[in-house]
């Protein structure tokens, strides 16, 4: 579901307040257009503190806010490529976190002629040496499992940090080459190659790229260079279908997300 965006003063006035009273009551701001899961996307400068914060946010009654809570719960414990969340309040019927600032790219770009691709591969070879902590608790089989066949669970278990959803928009890209990793709420533990798997399906959709170029990209990331075929077929396939479940229960303009899907599992039958 994607939200719909509330400009910042169409916020209730509580809102709006709260928001004033951590950033400053003139603070400059600047409205995010990347995203789709929140309805509240604003940069601002305030003049104490932190040079650039990012407040998201969205009403207390929408059907998504499990998701900017699990976002909240699992700020603690996720690495240094996320940016740090700074505080949170419920303010007029809406939750807000704020998050540190980056000088960076909107989102990265996946495309073979770019130069995003090398730093965002780095970012999740790191990435999949973590251990998950203790606070993060949901698993691939408990987002894929009924796409899946139950003797397949063993497959989709581990014990390394999983954001499940590379995608571009969820990539920052400084000048320097570091990388921010954004929008936790689907943080997991499970295997180490997961993330890999699913940039690659997200470098055939988002990139454009062939499924064989994909493929090798990916397996860029030794985790997912020694993962089980299986393993990524399953996850591949469960993944294409899960999509297909979004459209069959009336989600729109699916088809590109779909094909690439389908592709990217295909490649691994």
């Amino acid at each position: 579901m994607r939200v719909d965006r509330l400009p910042f003063e169409e916020l209730p006035d509580e809102t709006r307040q709260t928001i004033a009273a951590r950033v400053g009551e003139d603070c400059p701001r600047a409205e995010v257009e990347s995203g789709t899961s929140s309805a509240l996307a604003s940069l601002f400068w305030p003049e104490s503190g932190p040079e650039m914060v990012f407040v998201k946010g969205l009403p207390l009654d929408h059907p998504r806010i499990g998701e900017l809570r699990a976002e909240a719960a699992v700020a603690p414990f996720v690495p240094a490529i996320a940016p740090r969340l700074l505080w949170q309040e419920e303010a007029g019927g809406w939750l807000l976190l704020c998050f540190e600032g980056a000088n960076a790219s909107a989102w990265a770009y996946f495309g073979e002629d770019g130069d995003h691709l090398e730093p965002v591969a780095a970012a999740l070879r790191e990435l999949s040496l973590l251990p998950a902590p203790d606070g993060v608790r949901l698993t691939p089989w408990d987002r894929w499992g009924e796409y899946c066949d139950p003797t397949h669970a063993g497959l989709l278990t581990g014990d390394r940090l999983v954001h499940s959803d590379p995608a571009a928009t969820n990539f920052m890209v400084e000048r320097s080459g570091r990388v921010w990793m954004i929008d936790w709420a689907w943080a997991m533990r499970g295997p180490a190659w997961i993330d890999a798997a699913l940039w690659g399906f997200r470098l055939v959709l988002d990139g454009k790229q062939s499924v064989e170029d994909a493929a090798r990209w990916a397996q860029t990331i030794p985790a997912f260079a020694t993962a089980p075929r299986e393993g990524v077929r399953v996850l591949a396939e469960a993944e294409a279908r899960s999509w297909e479940d979004w459209r069959e229960h009336g989600m729109t303009e699916l088809d590109e997300t779909i094909t690439a899907a389908r592709a990217w599992a295909a490649h691994w039958r």
